[in-house]
């Protein structure tokens, strides 16, 4: 077993680097206050997309849906961007936080943006279009570091390979830039919440004929909660050069360390399970907590370090390689609720701790090219693809005094640790290794008013997991072939129609069939069909999509062989959604998004199962956020900003049973007030005005509730 933190080489290298680019960025300031907002004008990379490109709120260019710089009129395939300006407007503290404002995505549990569903289903997030180490779902990534959040939903394995089936969440990191700019952001807010990000980029130096910039951004936070005893404290480093050797060759290298230490919950016994399995609501305060401080400790920690370069051969012809390399160890030792006594109040109860160690290696080559065959015009993408994943995950369990926990009547600070639980030791050590090699063509008839997309990928997944309380060893090896496929008609410039099938798979684990072999990969399959539109000058810009996603291979019981399973399990989430985006005047935002979707059981080996809706997946959501800036008279500088967002009813989950409770909707709203003047800018974020109760997802034995009304109060200052 090796679990260990970030190497302290790099760790040490990282804060290096960061602070260099920062005393650099001081030393070199002008004395003219440089714009809050990113205008300098790049030229389009056939690759990625620039802030530059958009309008307010309105990103009408995206490259996560096909590694390409493509308008999303263009996809034949659901897609939202949420950028900069509408991340630091709705001050999203997580990546959730954004993305609730998405049509059909629900979840959000405070201890990890992980949580959130899309279409039903879970997601794969993503860094710049690469896999990386993420430590676990208890933690959230710093927004500080993000240009845009791309939103993907559905089946996606043909780019991106081992994806969940509700879609790819995309974070694009802030690149730097040619113009001096620098802001620094001062946050304070309710439940004693502190937070400093600087975020500085310009030109660092000229070798000859190569250009280079920097960009570096440093955070640091130290907030409690309305949670009882939930607290974090987090330092973050990001620091970035790029080298622009010419106009046909560039190269960006970033470097990024981030460490929390952190107390939180995971939610409170909210549901209370008869003999004739009936959930019942405890009346419990939502600020509850289930565990002890004064043993429950956390602390996370990650380092990333990716290059990317990128060369044009020709006006036609283009190459990327990447490179990224990750390092991430969690530790949580927490006071566990575990199931129900016999007793309403008394909840049994033990420690556990769990370290988990993460290193990998991912490299990715795509070469892009423009070829014109007879009538059709083709952008041909083909790459290839290597990771190699070890991971270390262990829990040891152990016995407490007292043992029972009685939750109406709290005691902390007493807990006595005892002997461990030598049954439930998992120690494992897993190995991966992918090989992947895809092929996608974008061409198009008729002056491209008809495009299609076709693409196939191949992946070879190479597995071993280790038990060392065991001792044995147990291959998982597999091969995959993804196809997807998609069709667009341009009925006018504004508007088009399209219809798209798309598959995606994730590794089987674990080997519980009777025969001892590894289950085969759950895979699913997405249909979907729908029309886009850009309107007005691209001041109205949307979709409206209908879509169903069947997952398969699923486990279920083997009812010959009690004790065992089979993969014959299938869930099936079928829906419609509307997403909108309206730039109304230079100076009045609007986004809007209208969700429905059921997720079911379709296919169980247990008959009273099939039928049942899946947890957590609301049969509606929608949401709105507007702002306005007055650009005149005496109240000019002021901006106001209102956002609503409703969550209906959703099924709950108690243990493996899929539906056992109820879990009601709620709408909450939220507010922005901000006035800037000059290089200053002072903002209002308050987050569930009306302090509505709710909760956010419910699961085995607990219930997460939402956010409290609370408030953050921003100065930032634009050098």
């Amino acid at each position: 077993m090796n679990c260990r933190t970030p190497s302290p080489l790099l760790a040490k290298w990282s804060w290096t680097v960061s602070a260099t680019l920062l005393a650099a960025s001081v030393q070199a300031q002008t004395t003219s206050p440089a714009s809050p907002k990113e205008t300098e004008f790049v030229e389009l990379s056939p690759f990625q997309v620039v802030s530059s490109t958009d309008k307010g709120y309105i990103a009408t260019r995206a490259s996560g849906a096909t590694k390409t710089n493509t308008p999303m009129i263009e996809i034949p395939h659901s897609i939202q961007v949420l950028n900069s300006e509408f991340i630091a407007d709705t001050a999203s503290g997580s990546v959730f936080q954004a993305a609730r404002y998405v049509s059909n995505v629900a979840g959000g549990d405070q201890r990890g943006d992980d949580a959130l569903l899309i279409r039903g289903f879970a997601v794969t997030r993503l860094r710049n279009g690469s896999p990386y180490a993420q430590n676990n779902a208890f933690t959230f990534d710093e927004m500080a570091a993000f240009d845009r959040v791309e939103v993907i939903k559905g089946a996606s394995a043909v780019l991106y390979g081992t994806a969940n089936p509700g879609g790819l969440i995309n974070l694009v990191d802030k690149r730097p830039l040619s113009k001096r700019q620098t802001s620094l952001s001062l946050t304070a807010g309710s439940y004693d919440f502190y937070k400093a990000v600087l975020d500085t980029t310009g030109p660092a130096a000229k070798v000859g004929d190569v250009e280079i910039n920097y960009r570096a951004i440093a955070a640091y936070e130290d907030s409690e909660s309305w949670r009882t005893f939930a607290s974090r404290e987090r330092t973050y480093f990001n620091g970035a050069l790029e080298f622009r050797f010419s106009k046909d060759t560039n190269l960006v290298t970033r470097a990024e360390y981030q460490k929390d230490q952190l107390l939180d919950s995971y939610g409170k016994p909210y549901i209370w399970f008869s003999t004739a399995n009936v959930g019942t609501l405890l009346n419990l305060p939502d600020e509850f907590y289930r565990g002890d401080p004064s043993v429950d400790k956390k602390r996370v920690a990650r380092f990333i370090w990716d290059t990317t370069l990128q060369h044009y051969f020709n006006e036609n012809w283009s190459a990327r390689a990447t490179l990224v390399y990750g390092d991430a160890f969690s530790r949580r030792s927490e006071v566990f609720i575990s199931a129900q006594g016999t007793t309403l109040n008394l909840f049994p109860r033990f420690l556990q701790d769990i370290p988990r160690d993460e290193q990998q290696w991912v490299g990715e080559l795509n070469l892009l090219g423009k070829i014109k065959l007879g009538p059709s015009e083709h952008q041909v993408l083909a790459g290839a693809y290597l990771q190699d994943q070890d991971i270390n995950d262990s829990n040891f369990r152990y016995n407490i005094t007292p043992s029972n926990f009685d939750i109406y009547n709290p005691v902390y600070g007493n807990t006595v640790i005892g002997s461990e639980v030598l049954t439930t030791r998992r120690v494992a050590y897993t190995s991966s290794k992918w090989t992947s090699y895809f092929v996608q063509d974008q061409f198009g008839f008729l002056d491209n008013r008809v495009q299609f997309i076709v693409g196939v990928r191949k992946d070879e997944l190479k597995q071993s997991v280790k038990s060392f309380v065991t001792g044995v060893t147990t291959p998982n090896n597999q091969n995959k072939t993804s196809p997807r496929y998609g069709v667009l008609w341009r009925v006018t410039p504004e508007l088009s129609l399209y219809a798209s099938y798309n598959e995606s798979f994730t590794p089987a684990s674990g080997a519980g069939s009777v025969q001892g072999i590894p289950f085969p990969s759950p895979t699913a399959k997405q249909t979907e069909a729908g029309l886009k539109f850009e309107l007005f000058n691209k001041r109205l810009f949307g979709g409206v999509a209908v879509y169903e996603n069947k997952r398969r291979n699923l486990t279920t019981v083997d009812v010959l062989n009690p004790g065992f399973s089979v993969a014959t399990g299938e869930i099936s989430s079928e829906g419609s959604e509307l997403d909108v985006g309206v730039s109304v005047t230079d100076h009045w935002q609007i986004i809007a998004a209208v969700g429905f979707a059921k997720a079911t059981i379709t296919q169980d080996n247990v008959p009273a199962n099939v039928g049942l809706e899946q947890p957590n997946v609301p049969n509606q959501t929608a949401s709105l956020w507007t702002k306005y800036n007055f650009a005149a008279g005496g109240v000019k500088g002021l901006s106001l900003g209102f956002g609503v967002t409703h969550v209906g009813d959703r099924a709950g989950q108690r243990d493996s049973v899929p539906r056992s409770f109820g879990i009601p909707g709620y709408t909450v709203a939220n507010a922005l007030v901000s006035w800037s003047r000059g290089a200053n800018k002072f903002a209002l974020n308050v987050e569930n005005l009306l302090d509505k109760r709710y909760i956010t997802v419910g699961q085995a034995r607990l219930a997460n509730p939402g956010e409290h009304r609370g408030f953050r109060l921003t100065y930032t200052r634009n050098f």
